[in-house]
């Protein structure tokens, strides 16, 4: 009867050893997890913001938009529209409240819900853009230019508008409750 005893010891020291193993990997896996999506600390001041591509994902190239009918498409031709200038930047879901983004170049950029609150985008170049379902809400959006840019379902609610270009931007279901229009 020794040697199951013994066995016995072994095995609850073996599961001990596992358990603790698998405790302290989860806690690295939660730590380093934990430090990517560390805010900036209040101390850094919104000036010092960090440049456009230091805070991006990824970078892709935005899909094409088809305008053929789906029973005029043959799939074997379908081939990415040619893109004259740099591609888009895929900035979807970004987090930029309050944020000081003056005189920035977003244009073309993908900002799909993304959270710009209260974020200075005085005089940026947003052309082109897709900021559907985007967080516009108290931004200041003076001089901006918003040609061609897609904010559908955006909260533009208190934005200011001010001598903004919306030439051509498309503002279905976007609401636009206390914004300040020229």
């Amino acid at each position: 009867m020794q040697p199951q005893k013994h066995r016995q010891g072994l095995l609850l020291t073996l599961a001990a050893i596992l358990t603790g193993t698998a405790i302290l990997a989860g806690v690295g896996i939660y730590v380093a997890l934990k430090s990517v999506e560390k805010p900036l600390s209040s101390s850094e001041s919104n000036t010092s913001m960090l440049q456009p591509d230091s805070q991006v994902p990824v970078e892709t190239i935005a899909p094409s938009v088809l305008e053929s009918p789906a029973s005029q498409l043959n799939t074997a031709q379908i081939t990415p529209a040619p893109y004259t200038s740099k591609p888009a930047k895929n900035l979807g879901g970004v987090n930029w409240e309050g944020k000081n983004l003056q005189g920035m170049n977003l244009s073309r950029a993908n900002l799909g819900g993304a959270n710009l609150k209260n974020a200075d985008l005085n005089g940026v170049d947003l052309s082109d853009a897709n900021l559907s379902g985007a967080d516009l809400s108290n931004a200041n959006l003076t001089n901006a230019n918003l040609r061609n840019a897609d904010l559908r379902g955006a909260n533009l609610s208190n934005a200011n508008l001010q001598q903004v270009n919306l030439n051509g931007a498309k503002l279905d279901g976007a609401n636009l409750t206390g914004t300040v229009m020229p």
